[in-house]
């Protein structure tokens, strides 16, 4: 199934719609997992980086299997080749290991990332609005943990160990959750 075969059989032109309806179709998927992976990296960039490697390792995925894992390795590598090449440097940096560990339960079967998406969105239901509304601030806006602290009148170094606590306490209760539903945390 190469995408720029000089040759073209209506056979290859219906594998091109379907595994373009494939990328297509996972595309809020992959953007989520590079997001879970990497929150303050440029994810389109590295989204757009992803849809260039599938679209050139179209020949080399079978029809038939799991496209979902396919998509997810190649964004997990892009991911870290895009933070691997960041030259900024803030206070939160992923490291290759905890990339590791995000990316083996992020690519587990549909299931598991669907059920511990779920469980975050209701661990976070029983956060206090306050606490929310600075999670929301700093991962779904993107303001600096700097901008925050000046606005809040609060030390940097005390607001990192808010997000450190919050962060334990959350991945705590999703692991909870996870647990109690069956899951594998």
């Amino acid at each position: 199934m190469k995408p720029d075969s000089i040759a073209s059989t209506p056979a290859m032109e219906e594998l091109r719609i379907e595994y373009l309806q494939l990328v297509t179709r996972h595309q809020p998927a992959i953007y989520g997992y590079i997001r879970s992976l990497a929150p303050q990296a440029d994810v389109e960039d590295i989204l757009q980086e992803t849809n260039l490697v599938l679209w050139n390792k179209a020949d080399t995925f079978e029809p038939g299997t799991n496209f979902k894992a396919f998509a997810f390795r190649i964004a997990h590598l892009k991911t870290l080749e895009a933070l691997r090449s960041d030259k900024r440097r803030q206070w939160l940096v992923f490291d290759s290991d905890l990339m590791e560990q995000i990316s083996a339960r992020s690519s587990s079967p549909e299931s598991l990332a669907d059920g511990q998406q779920a469980a975050l969105r209701e661990c976070m239901k029983q956060l206090e609005p306050g606490d929310r509304e600075l999670i929301h601030t700093r991962y779904v806006v993107g303001r600096t943990v700097r901008d925050m602290a000046r606005d809040l009148r609060k030390t940097e170094g005390s607001l990192q160990q808010w997000f450190f606590r919050m962060r334990n306490q959350l991945r705590d209760c999703v692991e909870r959750r996870n647990r109690v539903e069956g899951g594998v945390a």
